[in-house]
């Protein structure tokens, strides 16, 4: 592209329609509290020359601030629409990548650099509606003849291959060397290929193909100079990209592997090997959503095979869409004929975790008994048994699971939450080894953080905890980035829906007459016990966290994201939310008369709630913020949740959003909830369970002083504590911690919701 300098004061008309409205459209990159002065052009120029250098060091996010500055003050500077698409594509932020890339594009329509930066985000996260506009728009461009032809080809005849550079090698020679790779003689084609490379020294082709017969007899550097090789000399081929990816996937370097498997889908992307490899480690990254475009693609476009179904359910699995999960699980076993213990083990896993325990156990048992050693089957049974309160047996099994996947972060995390650490557990060092490994993956090291902090608490080493701790927290920062201003949007929004509404004096005809109970709070606040202590009643069962009503009334109240006046609901909707949930719940649960619902976020949409479930009842737990905050810190969440969890002044702030809405629906309608305070219901457990049961509308059962003795399954963080009996043992555990909290602690201070 040209210098900056060229286009600053450029403001020629774009030959793409729309070009002024698209500009305008693009995203935020940073939401500033006040408008900055417009920036002079000489200032723009310094700007920009910033934040290229934080750019080329490594800092994305600091040159996005200050490219957003410079896009606020004028934002048709193409260079930084381009700049910024970059580090969008980069970060795997696809939807913003595009936009800003298409900014660029139409204010310089004839530069082919802006053109390949968009298609290459259309490529990693665009969908078939991206794909179809950028080739209409491609179509009229004036760009130069060999972009327009090699881009079309992208998402036409080259989508799913490559035309490598042969170097003069000849079709009947290449013919030979993949039938030796067909028939599996390694060897044979490894000499043959080197005779043809020699030869033709040009052909990528040739050295892809002696690369891959050398990675297959184990000669992986061998293996590692020839596909690099094969890329020099075409930096576009595809495959080879994608064979070196899966060379560095088979020895455990997944970064340098996604880097491959990236650039693979960005030249081809219907290359359904590449698809299912980089789908399959964006959802070990946290990524499952975006991983899902990918996969779903593979799945449309390339073979029916098990492993892009295993991997697709792999996603929705950590999606917690159990579901589709289960259907692409089930498919991959039907295609293996029943005999593939690791794709049996896989939809054991979603069936656990959609409620279906009993299939669940056996599908189990089949994998296990078609290979003892299969670590999808181990590790999910002792999960499943784990849930189930059978900590004995989970143990035994997740002890095996370490040996075989001992790089498994997930694994010693999630044992580690059933299990009391004692001094000299030799988990402690097994985690320890691998954690400094420097090769762990950063999902893995972050896990074994975690898991490393709570059994250095548990054999009371609390000057260790915190190095752990801090560092697991700020791993998975990194791996989920947050930005607490939308936490402040999201509440801002909500009472500007729920204001200005008569809750006691509005009727809602037609409702249901099913009476959940909800059970919200902030996470760690001590909900699943409160859970427990209901469940344990004979006409309750507890449904966990079911997440159904709270979902339907935010978007009730919030259609496309922007606030709707409660008022303004047609009532008959509201009337149907309830009926509508009810409906799921009694298929999920048909023998029992109440149920409770421990989804974290109920309280958001408490009053419309109601509404919707007039007989509904409210709980809502607090906990000294120090001590809940701190519990919080030190555990990891389901993915894509709680995203404000790993920073201590983000804590410290969402917290203060909690109370803003309780305090807002104290306001309005006291009356329609009950609180409990953790501290008090710990120091006088049966004075507080009757006060909770009463407002439940229940009659008093001694059976609920004996919550710790409910087999029912619990899947939440609590798994352990909600079936012990009620201890003070955590009670102003934050004070051991003062040092360590401090930034958390300040920020509570600030806010006033602490004194001390």
């Amino acid at each position: 592209m040209r210098p900056l300098f060229f286009f600053l004061h450029d403001r020629a008309t774009s030959t793409l329609s729309g070009a002024a409205d698209m500009v305008r459209g693009v995203p935020e990159i940073a939401l500033r509290k006040h408008r900055m002065a417009p920036l002079t052009t000489s200032e723009i120029q310094k700007a920009y020359a910033r934040a290229l250098t934080l750019q080329n060091a490594g800092n994305l996010e600091g040159a996005l601030q200050i490219y957003g500055s410079i896009i606020e003050t004028n934002p048709k500077v193409a260079e930084v629409h381009f700049q910024v698409g970059r580090i969008y594509t980069l970060t795997d932020r696809f939807a913003r990548a595009m936009q800003h890339l298409k900014a660029a594009t139409s204010l310089r329509v004839s530069e082919s650099a802006v053109w390949y930066a968009w298609s290459e985000a259309i490529a990693l996260g665009g969908s078939a509606a991206d794909e179809k506009e950028f080739l209409r728009l491609l179509k009229g461009a004036p760009v130069a003849v060999e972009t327009r032809i090699a881009l079309q080809e992208r998402f036409g005849a080259r989508r799913a291959s490559s035309k490598p550079a042969t170097g003069g090698a000849k079709t009947q020679e290449i013919r030979l060397l993949l039938g030796l790779i067909e028939a599996r003689r390694f060897a044979d084609a490894e000499r043959q290929a080197a005779r043809i490379v020699k030869k033709n020294p040009g052909s990528a082709l040739a050295l892809n193909i002696m690369a891959t017969a050398q990675a297959n007899q184990k000669k992986f550097a061998q293996a590692e100079l020839n596909y690099r090789k094969a890329i020099q000399i075409d930096p576009k081929y595809a495959e080879a990209h994608d064979h070196l990816g899966r060379l560095y996937l088979d020895n455990k370097r997944e970064e340098k592997a996604a880097e491959h498997f990236r650039r693979a889908v960005a030249l081809a992307p219907g290359l359904p090997t590449a698809l299912v490899s980089l789908g399959s480690l964006m959802t070990r990254a946290g990524k499952a959503q975006d991983a899902l475009l990918l996969l779903n693609r593979a799945v449309a476009t390339g073979p029916d095979v098990p492993a892009c179904h295993i991997a697709l359910g792999n996603a929705y699995n950590r999606l917690r869409d159990y579901q589709p999960a289960e259907k692409a699980f089930q498919r991959a076993v039907d295609l293996t004929g029943g005999k593939a213990a690791n794709a049996i083990a896989l939809l054991a896993q979603a069936q656990a975790r959609s409620g279906k325990d009993a299939i669940a156990m056996e599908n189990f048992d089949i994998a296990l008994s078609l290979d003892p050693d299969n670590p999808a089957g181990v590790g999910g049974k002792a999960s499943l048994l784990q849930t189930l309160g059978r900590f004995d047996e989970a143990e035994v099994l997740f002890r095996r699971g370490f040996e075989l996947d001992p790089n498994n972060g997930e694994n010693y995390r999630s044992f580690i939450a059933s299990h009391k650490t004692r001094p000299g557990d030799p988990v402690i060092a097994m985690m320890l080894e691998r954690y400094n490994d420097p090769e762990l993956p950063k999902t893995d090291r972050m896990n074994i953080g975690f898991a490393i902090a709570k059994a250095l608490e548990d054999v009371k080493e609390y000057d260790r905890v915190f190095r752990y701790l801090d560092e697991a927290n700020a791993l998975m920062r990194e791996i989920s980035p947050y930005n607490i201003v939308q936490r402040f949007q999201q509440v801002r929004l909500t009472k500007e829906a729920f204001d200005n509404f008569d809750w006691h004096g509005a009727r809602i005809e037609g409702t249901t007459d099913f009476a959940p109970i909800f059970v919200t709070g902030m996470p760690r606040s001590g909900t699943t016990l409160i859970e427990q202590i209901i469940a344990s009643h004979s006409l309750v069962t507890g449904a966990g966290e079911v997440g159904e009503a709270a979902g339907a009334a935010h978007t009730l109240a919030m259609p496309n994201g922007q606030p709707l006046a409660v008022g303004l609901i047609p009532p008959e909707d509201i009337a149907a939310m309830g009926h509508d949930f009810a409906t799921y719940i009694r298929a999920r649960f048909p023998d029992t008369p109440q149920i409770t619902d421990k989804s974290i976020q109920s309280y958001m949409s408490l009053g419309l709630l109601k509404l919707a479930m007039p007989k509904s009842r409210f709980i809502i737990v607090r906990r000294d913020p120090r001590d809940n905050l701190l519990s919080i810190y030190k555990n990891k969440f389901p993915d894509d949740t709680h995203l404000y969890a790993y920073d201590q002044r983000d804590l410290a702030q969402y917290y203060g959003t909690f109370v803003e809405m309780i305090d807002f629906w104290r306001a309005r309608v006291p009356d329609w909830f009950h609180e409990v305070q953790y501290e008090e219901l710990v120091a006088n457990p049966e004075v507080e369970s009757r006060k909770l049961i009463a407002a439940c509308g229940l009659e008093w059962e001694d059976a609920c002083l004996n919550f710790h003795e409910n087999k029912r399954k619990i899947e939440t963080l609590s798994v352990y504590q909600a079936r012990q009996p009620i201890s003070k043992g955590s009670v102003k555990g934050w004070k051991r911690y003062e040092k360590e909290l401090s930034p958390m602690l300040e920020a509570l201070k600030e806010a006033g919701h602490v004194a001390d």
